[in-house]
């Protein structure tokens, strides 16, 4: 079996979830060859020890004449006689649009990351379109994964086929990255909060940084992280709050090793990885109840919710951190470990896709080729 994953900018929570993925795919002995298509730029870099994956990239940013070049990466696809195309977030599935053209006889499996239609800030008119945009593409697609339970019902609510849809939780290993950083809370007394993930709107660290007076609450908070979409204009470097940068996946264990909580602050979120991330470390999460993240962060067990877009729940939720004892911290760290290790176990969850990958291309019979180049 032959697997093609197509992504726009490959960064992020969608990065982790294609490198853990294809990291699990690779061992399987019915999977051939893995195919990651993704953006040259705003993507991150991949690294599979495997010679059943290669990576191919394509020249592309987020525009009108980029719309071009990405419906034009159908052809690279058909080209590569795959078995199964699966694609990831809103932009890379509009390639699915070219099917109403063209007809393939490949399986076609679609994971929005996050649905589009129920982005805050979003103009009622626009959502209409990318609910019309949705429903119209899910006609061209044999599956499509829902990361979380409400992905799941706002998929539902507008419209999208059930028939169609399967829920798989998100997931990572839960094996810890054996790496080492400098300590960057070594010289600090205070309770020490870790934000990592892009400084776009979604994220909501320029929320973050708007609503809350860390000094008075005696809370030290470190950011690791960039600017991808650009979506927002807002000043986020501050004086009184290390920024490190965007860092390499494997070290983020490291320093979440040195923090007593992950704060995640989001405006909408399809599920949440960077919260599975924290609760593998054995750190409690502060959370806002966007999307996944309620599902995730069960107020008061495994961390503190607070209502999105909410500047007095979000303080009060860091007053009750600030006043909470080292072992209630360590205690709700510990909880969330047990969740991330059962609830949201990687082998169980990569097997359902692995499995949904086996059943539709069972149905769809032998795969096609189109004559095609795979240079960009």
């Amino acid at each position: 079996m032959r697997i093609v994953h197509v992504a726009e900018y490959a960064t992020g929570g969608v990065a982790t979830y294609l490198r853990n993925a294809i990291a699990y795919q690779m061992l399987d002995s019915q999977i051939d060859e893995i195919i990651l298509i993704c953006a040259q730029v705003n993507s991150e870099q991949f690294e599979f020890k495997s010679p059943k994956v290669r990576c191919v990239t394509f020249d592309y940013v987020r525009s009108l004449g980029g719309l071009y070049k990405l419906l034009a990466v159908r052809k690279v696809i058909d080209s590569l006689e795959a078995d199964v195309v699966h694609f990831h977030s809103s932009f890379a599935g509009l390639i699915r649009l070219t099917y109403f053209l063209k007809p393939c006889r490949y399986q076609v499996i679609y994971c929005a990351h996050g649905w589009s239609f129920i982005q805050q800030g979003q103009g009622r008119l626009k959502k209409q379109c990318y609910r019309l945009v949705e429903r119209v593409c899910a006609l061209k697609t044999t599956k499509i994964i829902n990361i979380s339970e409400s992905e799941s019902r706002q998929a539902l609510h507008h419209g999208l086929p059930a028939k169609k849809m399967q829920l798989i939780y998100n997931t990572i290993p839960n094996e810890l990255s054996t790496s080492a950083v400098t300590n960057p809370f070594a010289t600090i007394t205070k309770k020490k909060v870790l934000f990592v993930g892009r400084f776009d709107k979604a994220k909501g660290l320029d929320f973050l940084l708007q609503s809350v007076n860390f000094r008075d609450l005696g809370i030290e908070l470190v950011v690791i992280g960039e600017s991808v979409l650009g979506d927002i204009n807002a000043e986020f470097k501050q004086q009184s709050v290390p920024f490190l940068g965007w860092i390499d996946h494997q070290y983020i264990d490291a320093y979440m090793q040195h923090c007593d909580a992950v704060i995640i602050p989001s405006r909408w979120e399809g599920f949440g990885l960077v919260a599975l991330e924290a609760m593998k470390n054995q750190k409690m999460v502060i959370a806002s109840d966007a999307g996944g993240l309620a599902e995730i962060v069960i107020d008061g067990y495994n961390g503190l919710r607070f209502k999105t877009n909410s500047a007095q729940d979000l303080n009060s939720a860091l007053e009750k951190f600030s006043q909470m004892s080292q072992g209630a911290i360590q205690k709700m760290g510990r909880a969330g470990a047990k969740i991330q290790q059962h609830k949201y176990n990687f082998s169980q969850m990569n097997q359902q896709l692995v499995e949904l990958y086996r059943d539709g291309s069972a149905k769809h019979g032998q795969s096609f080729s189109v004559d095609g180049h795979q240079e960009w």
